[in-house]
């Protein structure tokens, strides 16, 4: 059983020492906030957290230990009250059996005292048959005696002879007769009397008998009693002074529990404190760091937009350049159309593509009602779909129509846009992608134009409506001359046919 020991300077055993230790890191707690206002860095404030935080597990397991000695003493408190109730209904059992032993002892005594007053009067008649008994047996005597010394065979005659009358001898003879019954019945009175007087006595031998033993057991039963509110008084002392102690105990636990109680909410205080200047330096690395992606984003828009604009000197430079070339070239053309004529000639027959040759240029033709044209002069063919694939030999999607033309037929652009890639794509052959804006329903609308023979425009490049950009080619996963024409929104694909004429 665990007791807390209060010495002399009040510091309290076991649980002062470990209490010590709990008011120390307390006491350390208690200058925590104010070094953890000037912490420099993250890490620091998270080490004085860490530190708390193991401050706050010594502090939780004190408190554990200091509610499970208010528990214990506590326990001890309610076995001591049940002992004490256990000894106050033993000595309530024995104040009953007391006051009966009285009670019975009170009686016995009246008893005692009533018995002895008849016996009293008892003796008093005794004594007075035994005077009437004396005078009887006096009377008695005489006339026994009288009787006989006249005993003689003349009495009879006597009382016979000395009648003087048939009367008076009648009267002789009663008289006689009635002293004799006179004597007998006195004489059975007596005999009465003292059977009387003898049992009187013997009641009363047995009634003192009996008082004796009753006065004996009574005087036992006292003594008994006597000795069981000794021991009783003694057990109520000792388990007074138990539940003193054991209630001193429980209050010195109880004042510990609350002091360590109060330690931890310190510690608590110290630990939102610690946790608030961590959220704060968290918040302000955090802004630190989105002002910096912030500068950053705009230095590298800055550079972007410097190098776009650097880019696009550069291309305007270029395409200065290149049309400055292109006049030396004209110029150097012009000098040599005499003696290059034909050559020339068919350059720009080719270029020009001749209705009567390559069929008529959709500047002739009305746009639908998205502005778009036809691409080629040619109907459509395999259409939009799933479709079985002639060099594949299995069914999958047609992502765009058909266009049946011979190599060589121009293609045009569908719709004016920017050239997003001119050159060979796998199973498309030779491939020209445009883009053309947020042009149908604010989606992203391109147009894509496979297997040409020849491609006339590159990357980058901004066309019209209408313009050539390529020749009808049979390249790629190909079967026949054709031109495979595709038009996606946002790079979803769909039906060419519902908004090219």
């Amino acid at each position: 059983m665990s007791h807390v020991h209060v010495g002399k300077q009040g510091h309290r055993g076991p649980w002062g020492r470990r209490l010590a230790t709990v008011f120390a890191a307390a006491a350390l707690c208690a200058g925590l906030v104010a070094p953890l206002a000037g912490a420099d860095t993250l890490a620091d404030l998270r080490a004085d957290a860490k530190a708390n935080a193991d401050q706050q597990g010594a502090a939780r397991n004190a408190i554990a230990q200091s509610q499970a000695n208010v528990n214990s003493a506590t326990q001890q408190l309610i076995d001591s009250q049940n002992r004490l109730a256990e000894a106050q209904a033993i000595l309530s059992d024995l104040t009953v059996q007391l006051q009966a032993a009285r009670e019975n002892d009170a009686r016995i005594a009246a008893d005692l005292k009533a018995a002895r007053q008849e016996l009293e009067r008892a003796k008093q008649r005794v004594a007075k048959a035994e005077q009437d008994v004396a005078a009887q047996l006096a009377l008695i005597g005489s006339a026994a005696r009288e009787s006989f010394q006249q005993q003689t065979d003349l009495r009879g005659l006597s009382v016979v002879f000395g009648s003087e009358s048939p009367a008076e001898l009648s009267q002789r003879l009663q008289w006689n007769t009635t002293i004799f019954d006179t004597q007998a019945a006195e004489k059975s009175r007596l005999d009465a009397v003292l059977a009387e007087l003898e049992a009187a006595r013997q009641a009363q031998a047995e009634l003192e008998a009996q008082i004796a033993r009753d006065k004996e057991e009574s005087e036992r039963t006292v003594a008994r009693i006597t000795d069981l509110e000794r021991r009783a008084a003694q057990q109520r002392n000792v388990v007074a002074s138990l539940v003193a102690a054991n209630e001193q105990a429980r209050a010195a636990a109880q004042d510990e529990l609350a002091a360590d109680e109060a330690e931890y909410r310190t510690l608590q205080v110290a630990e939102q404190d610690t946790q608030r200047l961590i959220e704060q330096e968290i918040a302000r690395l955090k802004a630190e760091e989105e002002a910096r992606l912030k500068r950053e984003a705009e230095e590298r828009a800055r550079r972007e937009e410097e190098a776009r604009r650097k880019a696009e000197e550069a291309a305007r430079a270029k395409a200065e350049a290149e049309e400055a070339e292109r006049a030396k070239a004209r110029d150097r053309a012009e000098k040599k159309e005499r003696a290059d004529a034909l050559a020339r000639e068919a350059e720009r027959a080719e270029k020009r593509a001749t209705p009567t040759s390559r069929g008529e240029a959709p500047a002739g033709r009305s746009a639908s009602a998205w502005g778009f044209v036809r691409p080629v002069n040619a109907n459509y063919g395999s259409p939009f779909g799933m479709r079985f694939h002639p060099i594949l030999k299995y069914w999958r999607p047609h992502n765009g129509v058909d266009m049946g033309a011979p190599t060589g037929t121009p293609i045009y652009a569908a719709q004016s846009g920017t050239v997003l890639q001119a050159g060979t794509n796998g199973g498309f052959g030779g491939y020209t992608l445009i883009s053309h804006g947020r042009l149908i329903d604010g989606k992203l609308t391109t147009t894509g134009y496979a297997h040409q023979s020849r491609i006339l425009v590159r990357a980058g490049q901004k066309v019209d409506r209408g313009q050539l950009i390529g020749y009808v080619g049979n390249t790629g996963l190909s079967t026949t001359p054709h031109l495979h024409f595709e038009l996606r929104l946002n790079g979803t694909p769909v039906n060419p046919v519902r908004y090219v004429p």
